[in-house]
């Protein structure tokens, strides 16, 4: 039942009095406060709260993949297998050598001293002074005349007509003349078996395409310088061949004598004229290889063959 007192009749029961006093529970109440914030300070410092070793290697490891993870890009590596390259087609070098032998215009085994030629007669005609002279281009166009030249009298420049006009050709003699011109001007000389343009040099090596000519003309005229010629050539004929190498700083090795003369004089004079020459000049630097094989043939009043 529920009293509402308005009038302060009823008085409260007497009540048993505080646990502790105000002032001892406001302290205990700091203390365990001060209590609290020390243990959240100063726990984790513990050894019992600090992770171990293996721990931190793991989280180690798990920081670095997330780091990788986060840079990753795309590298190309060259594999380590090692490809086999594929090998360019052999090409030999130019070698004179080869032109001859494939040339299909050059008499294997001539048989006259004229020229190699393909044609439709075996007669050999000569080309007229006149002819060769004038050649084949067209005559230069005439030149105008001056001033100076119109002005001055027919009798000063020089020119004289002639008093009567050259005769022409005519007759059955002129027409068969014509006839003929017809007829040769269209014929060739005809020769499969000529080797006059087969060449005949004294010193024979390859010159793998390089071009030898000013090498080649100082190498003979040194040698010419060189080659003394011995007295009994006066009366005697006879030809040396040799072979040697030249390398490419121009020394001269394995001089043999391939062919001796029955005449030791010229065999000797010959042999002295490459060892003279020793060392000669440089080989071209485009020249392909280290060295070059010749083979020089001396004659003494003998013709080098065609």
């Amino acid at each position: 039942m529920i009293h509402f007192d308005f009038d302060d009749r009823y008085q409260d029961d007497n009540v048993v009095g505080h646990a502790i006093a105000p002032r001892d529970g406001l302290l205990l109440s700091t203390i365990f406060h001060a209590l609290i914030a020390v243990g959240l300070i100063f726990g984790p410092q513990l050894s019992i709260f600090q992770p171990s070793a293996e721990d931190l290697e793991r989280r180690q490891a798990e920081l670095e993949r997330q780091r990788e993870a986060a840079f990753r890009r795309m590298v190309f590596v060259q594999p380590r297998v090692d490809m086999p390259a594929l090998q360019p087609p052999e090409r030999g070098e130019l070698s004179d050598l080869d032109r001859q032998a494939q040339d299909p215009v050059i008499a294997r085994a001539p048989e006259n001293p004229l020229p190699y030629s393909r044609g439709n007669s075996s007669e050999r005609v000569e080309e007229a002074e006149a002819e060769r002279a004038r050649g084949a281009g067209e005559a230069p166009e005439p030149k105008p005349e001056s001033e100076m030249t119109r002005a001055l009298p027919r009798a000063e420049t020089g020119y004289r007509p002639p008093l009567t006009p050259l005769p022409k050709v005519g007759g059955s003699l002129g027409e068969a003349l014509r006839n003929l011109q017809q007829y040769v001007q269209n014929e060739r000389f005809d020769n499969p078996q000529g080797g006059n343009d087969r060449p005949g040099a004294t010193i024979q090596f390859d010159t793998m395409g390089v071009e030898f000519g000013p090498w080649l003309r100082r190498f003979v005229a040194q040698v010419r310088r060189n080659w003394f010629i011995p007295q009994a050539a006066m009366v005697l004929s006879g030809h040396v061949v040799l072979q040697f190498n030249i390398h490419r700083d121009g020394s001269i090795t394995d001089l043999v004598v391939v062919q001796p003369s029955t005449i030791d004089a010229f065999t000797n004079a010959a042999y002295g004229a490459i060892v003279s020459s020793n060392p000669t000049a440089p080989l071209p630097p485009e020249y392909p290889t280290d060295k070059a094989l010749f083979t020089v043939t001396f004659y003494y009043n003998e013709e080098p063959p065609n």
